[in-house]
């Protein structure tokens, strides 16, 4: 009997230290974790900030303090509060803790870039950051995870080991000044939209030989440079007001300053080129698997970006030797001009580049100069946005939204405005209501993958951000339609009739042949897209030898 019994004692100790490792073990995160932060002095006096060396001091509670301010000095020691004391006798101490405690991003859309970020304050405060339309290099999320935990905080208990301050040896660095992204303004999304349609509408009137046409044209582009002196001033007089990076998740504040670091950009050019050197490496077969580009292009693209990095490099140094409360009127223009892109990563690039381009071009000239090298520039953002399309796998139409009036889906071929990319392993991300849809040029079809459906089309065409069929608006997803209808579909597409755009809907439906033979028939639902209402329904031609 005791011998049964020192047995399950037994078991039950091993049960118990199984059931402690396995409580330790933590899940690995599927993100990318983030350097840790740089520690930089606050800045409260308007002058340049510096990073000071990353010496650390024991202080009497156990916890560490950096070097900080402008001399770089060890901060205090957190105040000891003494609480009840243990067994041994050691007291133990109150010791506060701020800003980022856990800091990671994930769900990459470039080199170097993420869609979104996870962080966590001292203190247990927790926030997402980002979404699909988001795509920024981790140390622009680090600095919007240092802003939102910087006054979060917690207090720990932790035993006093009665050690005297002792500062812990590093390597001495001379403390560096570190650069502070430049308020510039550009012109709105909308003046760009303008001139891009009013541009492809111009190419397409002197392709047709219509020159009453181009004319009309022409001057409504002159035109338009009014709106850019009168929205330009506006912006200007903002600039004050504006003195932060705007959050991720902000809506664009129209005819403000927008908060421009050319320093980020270094690391994202760097991080290019490595990427770039590691497709030169693969075998002809892998490039053409992995990727969109041929070897031509990957090593066109290798030689051009050493040259894009030394300029990105020197408007890095231009904005780092600026006063950032009152930049010159020169270093701002320099620092706003962006380096043509290389290997485009986003469509925020290309927004970027062509936004400031269209600006230069219509500040001097005349009428007609202007027209021809707007017509020049063109050409240059078609050839990015091809670039940008073949190295991606997946790309959100918002992104190309200022650039490109108008993306056609077909089979196998994707057209952004002129420009075709054929391809069948592409997907052009947008929302149709509250739904996000993937649609996919396949070798035989277009292919909108919505939920668990996959609606099948001809043809399809997104512009401002809406996904039309033929000449109709498409309101409402396949999904959301069939959840209206009450029904599951097995088979769904999506056409244009009657001047609608309407899902046909395949749905199997159990009867009766005969009224007592079990049988499912197929039947064809017809419904709008836009209202979700039933237009139509067809039944096979046997059906009338049936019952429900």
């Amino acid at each position: 009997m005791r011998k049964t019994i020192s047995i399950i004692i037994g078991f039950m100790f091993l049960g118990g230290v199984a059931f402690a490792q396995t409580s330790n073990i933590q899940a690995p995160s599927t993100g990318v974790i983030a350097p840790a932060p740089t520690t930089v002095s606050p800045n409260t006096t308007g002058a340049k900030s510096v990073a000071c060396t990353q010496e650390a001091k024991l202080c009497p509670d156990g916890s560490y303090v950096s070097r900080t301010g402008q001399n770089c000095e060890f901060a205090a020691c957190p105040s000891i509060t003494s609480v009840s004391g243990s067994a041994s006798g050691n007291t133990a101490t109150a010791v506060k803790k701020c800003g980022v405690n856990t800091f990671v991003v994930n769900n990459e859309c470039g080199i170097g870039a993420f869609k979104n970020a996870y962080l966590q304050c001292h203190g247990g405060y927790e926030e997402n950051l980002g979404g699909e339309s988001s795509c920024k290099s981790s140390e622009v999320w680090q600095k919007y995870a240092q802003e939102i935990c910087a006054n979060r905080c917690s207090i720990a208990e932790v035993p006093r080991p009665g050690l005297e301050p002792l500062p812990i040896p590093a390597p001495t660095i001379t403390p560096t000044e570190l650069a502070k992204p430049i308020a510039i303004c550009y012109i709105p999304d909308k003046l760009t939209k303008d001139y891009n349609q009013l541009i492809i509408d111009l190419r397409k009137a002197e392709e047709a030989g219509d020159k009453e046409l181009a004319e009309t044209i022409i001057k409504k582009i002159t035109a338009l440079k009014l709106e850019i002196e009168r929205a330009r001033k506006e912006c200007l007089a903002n600039t004050s007001q504006s003195g932060t990076i705007q959050r991720p998740t902000e809506e664009p504040r129209p005819l403000a300053p927008v908060a421009i670091d050319r320093c980020v950009e270094v690391a994202q050019w760097e991080n290019k080129i490595a990427y770039y050197q590691k497709l030169a490496a693969l075998s002809d077969g892998e490039l053409k698997e992995q990727t969109g580009f041929s070897r031509e292009e990957v090593e066109k693209i290798l030689a051009e970006l050493p040259d894009g990095l030394v300029k990105v490099k020197e408007k890095c140094q231009i904005q780092t030797n600026t006063v950032v409360a009152r930049p010159s009127p020169a270093s701002r223009i320099s620092i706003a001009e962006p380096v043509k892109p290389v290997a485009v990563e986003s469509g925020q690039e290309i927004d970027e580049y062509y936004k400031v381009k269209i600006e230069k071009i219509t500040a001097a000239g005349s009428a007609e100069e202007q027209v021809e090298k707007l017509k020049s520039l063109k050409k240059e953002i078609d050839e990015l946005i091809e670039k940008l399309i073949k190295g991606r796998k997946e790309i959100e139409a918002s992104e190309l939204g200022n650039a490109v009036a108008e993306i056609k889906i077909s089979r196998g071929e994707i057209m952004a405005d002129d420009v075709a990319i054929k391809t069948t392993d592409k997907k052009i991300l947008v929302n149709i209501g509250d739904n996000s849809v993937s649609v996919e040029p396949t070798a035989s079809r277009v292919l909108i993958r919505d939920k668990r459906l996959e609606v099948e089309a001809t043809e399809i065409s997104i512009k401002d951000n809406v996904l039309r069929v033929g000449n109709s608006e498409v309101k409402l997803a396949a999904s959301a339609v069939a959840e209206n209808l009450n029904v599951i579909p097995k088979a769904a597409e999506l056409k244009e009739e009657n001047a609608k755009a309407v899902y046909k809907f395949k749905v199997e439906e159990p009867r009766k042949l005969l009224g007592f033979i079990p049988i499912r028939i197929t039947k064809t639902l017809t419904a709008d897209a836009q209202s979700s209402d039933l237009l139509d329904e067809r039944l096979p031609w046997y059906s009338f030898l049936t019952t429900r």
